[in-house]
């Protein structure tokens, strides 16, 4: 996620959209009184480039919680990012969230030109369940159906939708495409006149065991049930099989 004040933008990263990429490159407009988010292991993409990193994603009443967190985690040696979602902005989080937890002022909210980038539900959910399989102890021999009938997807595509609506009523002020992101960025940066450089860098890029485009992959009862459970994104993106 980010914030930008300069500018008066906000982006909320959805999932399996090239996020991290995205951050990335808007990340080069921002300075340090803006709010961007960790990136995990990708931040060394960021930092390689030169652009402004992590900053003001831990609200200033979460501070003390923020330093024994991270004191705690680095004496038992364990990743502090999953712990820091409770106390502050992350990357995937809900537009619900960071308004309850006034992580984001209601004001900003709407005075901010806010954005999310959703992507074609059929190709969305392959995304997923590759990456799924990428595990070998919990998913190794996790099926298609199953990832598609057996909830793992309708939970997926839950927990996209919140990012950036509620309810069935969108709360970004636009929703653009996965599939025209590299064009979208440029247009912001345009729109914005920001400065920086909106060229998409390569993050989180892994080789699917499957690479036919999803046509051929799926089968009519399979395109049928994705199309059920992202009902919401077919409309919204006007996406067709």
């Amino acid at each position: 996620m980010i914030i930008n004040h300069s500018n008066k933008f906000i982006f909320f990263a959805n999932r399996k959209t090239a996020s991290t990429s995205t951050a990335i490159a808007l990340s080069s407009s921002c300075n340090r009184k803006d709010v961007i988010t960790p990136l995990g292991r990708d931040e060394k993409i960021r930092r390689e480039l030169g652009y402004q990193g992590p900053t003001n994603y831990i609200p200033w009443w979460n501070k003390i919680n923020y330093f024994a967190i991270k004191a705690k985690c680095k004496l038992q040696k364990k990743g502090v990012s999953r712990y820091l979602k409770s106390i502050g902005l992350h990357t995937h989080i809900e537009a619900t969230t960071a308004l309850s937890k006034n992580y984001i002022s209601a004001s900003t909210f709407e005075s901010y030109y806010s954005f999310c980038f959703i992507r074609n539900p059929w190709d969305h959910a392959l995304s997923q369940f590759f990456e799924l399989k990428k595990d070998q102890k919990s998913h190794k021999d996790l099926d298609l159906d199953t990832f598609i009938n057996g909830g793992l997807l309708e939970n997926f595509a839950t927990s996209c939708r919140s990012i950036y609506s509620h309810k069935g009523t969108i709360l970004v002020n636009h929703l653009y495409h996965y599939e025209q992101l590299q064009e979208a960025i440029e247009n912001l940066f345009d729109d914005f006149n920001l400065a920086g450089n909106p060229q998409l860098p390569k993050a989180k890029s892994t080789l699917r065991t499957d690479k036919r485009p999803y046509k051929e992959i799926l089968n009519s009862n399979q395109k049928d049930a994705i199309e059920r459970i992202f009902y919401q994104e077919v409309e919204w993106g006007k996406y067709q099989f």
